[in-house]
């Protein structure tokens, strides 16, 4: 029988002791004992923790190295690296090549070759290696839902967890000022998918202290900005020129060096998120709310939020979705949809990684229930996990849903789900 499989599905038959533990011997002839088989290890270092077996009439404390062939061992330096000098058992699905501690003795090796059932690598391998959107998608609905719900709030807080690993290294990088890093994120998220780029150019290539000081008067702002944009010197109208000549004497007097204009794109986007405006919104919340971090931590609902990060655009802007070109006139107003991806990835985020820094559950808490009280993002992979019989509920569930499609189901983690586990327990 041809066997494929990832070494994630020999975690899964350890973890779970699925494998004949009749008469258990290492390779070297000494009886095995599994007292305890160790704690799973998802970070750096050997697969399960702090294991005790007996080889033999020796009790043995120590970690467990998983492989499907024993020559990994020699292929991924783990003889070389001090954190597998613990190994005390090392468990492969077949021994090729004799794995050695670095002092040159042979580690106790336990072969699973010929004691996991065909039929377990069978349902293990119909599980992962199908061609439908997610691999159980066919049968994810005989899972109770009480394990689907565990699970959905487990991915909740493992993205949230994702995100502050991303944040916090950048909060060092801008020297701990939590106003600056919220100041970054807000643009990276103003700019879109399209303008990304060059909203967190933007934003990072103005010192903080500059825009602290020009926050005070909104035209000076927008002048900062703008300017600084290079989206200025595209338009020929009374307006702009005004805000060119302010930036101008802003830029000598910080000696700032703006941006190149071919930076910012226009093309398939709606008028409505054009990067003129949304630099312009954005220089109204810097007038309005100033520092922002302490207001973003005290909030209490989700209403006070989106007042927060609420904007219209300045007056001019009420007949302009771009510099210089006159449209019907309308008040350029930050929609709730729009709002609520601020509040998501910004708001949410760093209340959670502030809980984080601090040590304080009630912080992480708090932001898991401001997801709650969003509604869930739609979108195609949302409508999809609909079909599967998950409908979510809020932001708390539609960010869940889209963690797990991206870090589980499509890199085929089925066993380090707690659904895919369970189908495979039957």
């Amino acid at each position: 029988m041809f066997v494929s499989f990832k070494e994630d599905f020999l975690h899964y038959i350890w973890k779970f002791q699925k494998y004949d533990l009749g008469a258990l011997q290492t390779e070297q002839g000494k009886k095995i004992t599994i007292i305890h088989p160790g704690y799973h290890n998802d970070d750096a270092g050997p697969d399960f923790l702090n294991a005790r077996i007996k080889l033999d009439n020796n009790l043995w404390a120590g970690n467990i190295e998983i492989h499907k062939h024993s020559s990994e061992w020699r292929q991924h330096k783990h003889h070389l690296d001090p954190a597998y000098d613990n190994v005390i058992l090392h468990v492969v699905y077949e021994d090729d090549k004799p794995a050695i501690y670095k002092n040159k003795k042979l580690i106790p090796t336990l072969v699973l070759k010929k004691r996991i059932q065909e039929d377990k690598i069978n349902q293990y391998q119909n599980l992962v290696f199908n061609p439908s959107w997610i691999p159980c998608a066919s049968k994810i609905t005989t899972v109770d839902p009480i394990i689907k719900s565990f699970w959905l709030s487990r991915m909740a807080t493992e993205r949230l967890e994702e995100k502050t690993k991303r944040i916090l290294p950048n909060l060092q990088l801008l020297k701990n000022d939590w106003d600056r890093l919220a100041y970054h994120l807000i643009a990276q998220y103003f700019g879109l998918k399209v303008n990304n780029e060059a909203f967190k150019r933007l934003i990072e290539s103005i010192p903080f202290e500059v825009i602290l000081k020009c926050k005070n008067d909104l035209r000076q702002t927008e002048a900062l900005l703008l300017g600084h944009a290079n989206l200025l010197q595209l338009a020929s109208d009374e307006y702009s020129f005004q805000l060119q000549k302010e930036y101008d004497f802003l830029s000598k007097k910080y000696k700032l060096h703006k941006m190149l204009a071919h930076e910012w794109k226009f093309s398939r986007m709606r008028p409505t998120n054009f990067p003129g405006l949304r630099i312009a919104q954005l220089a109204q919340i810097i007038n309005r709310e100033g520092r922002i971090f302490r207001k973003i931590l005290s909030v209490n609902n989700l209403e006070e939020l989106r007042k927060l990060f609420s904007a219209t655009a300045s007056s001019y802007w009420d007949q302009h979705y771009r510099l210089g070109k006159l449209s019907k006139q309308s008040s350029k107003r930050i929609g709730i949809k729009t709002l609520d991806v601020l509040i998501i990835n910004v708001a949410v985020p760093l209340i959670f990684s502030y809980g984080v820094k601090l040590d304080e559950q009630d912080y992480k808490d708090k932001a898991i229930s401001l997801l709650e009280e969003i509604p869930p993002e739609q979108n195609k992979i949302i409508k999809k996990w609909k079909e599967c019989d998950f409908i979510a509920k809020n932001a708390v569930h539609s960010q869940a849903l889209l963690y797990l499609k991206r870090n589980y189901c499509d890199e085929f983690k089925c066993l380090s789900c707690a659904i895919g586990s369970k189908i495979m327990a039957g």
